[in-house]
């Protein structure tokens, strides 16, 4: 705190602002330089791979911030023969298949444990 020159009060004001607010952020903050990673690994596994609309899903999820239910209702706008549960089933599952198609890349990309939810060996002979 002295290198940065704050004192504790100025410290315990600032986060007792942060906690009164009204708009509170779910956003988990990166780097520049982990930013650029993330959309490199986008870039490729979504967009040049042919899954521009998983690439959009992301896009509306993560960075517009829109809800899973905003989005269903967008769905349903431009499918008005699908009742909005579909919808919100077709939202959950392509959202869930974007995912997973992004997990080993990122882990590769950030050298994290990529090889954790592989299949076993037993699983993979079958």
């Amino acid at each position: 705190m002295k290198k940065s020159g704050i004192s504790k009060p100025e410290l315990e004001a600032f986060f007792q602002e942060i906690l009164n607010g009204k708009n509170k952020s779910g956003l988990a903050f990166c780097t520049d330089e982990e930013a650029l990673t993330i959309n490199s690994v986008l870039g490729e596994i979504l967009v040049r791979s042919g899954h521009k609309s998983l690439y959009a899903l992301i896009e509306d999820r993560y960075i517009k911030r829109l809800s899973k239910k905003a989005m269903a209702r967008d769905l349903n706008k431009k499918h008005p023969e699908w009742c909005l549960r579909t919808c919100e089933s077709r939202i959950d599952v392509w959202l869930n298949l974007a995912e997973s198609m992004l997990y080993a890349p990122m882990c590769d990309a950030f050298g994290t444990n990529s090889d954790k939810f592989y299949l076993n060996s037993c699983a993979e002979n079958a």
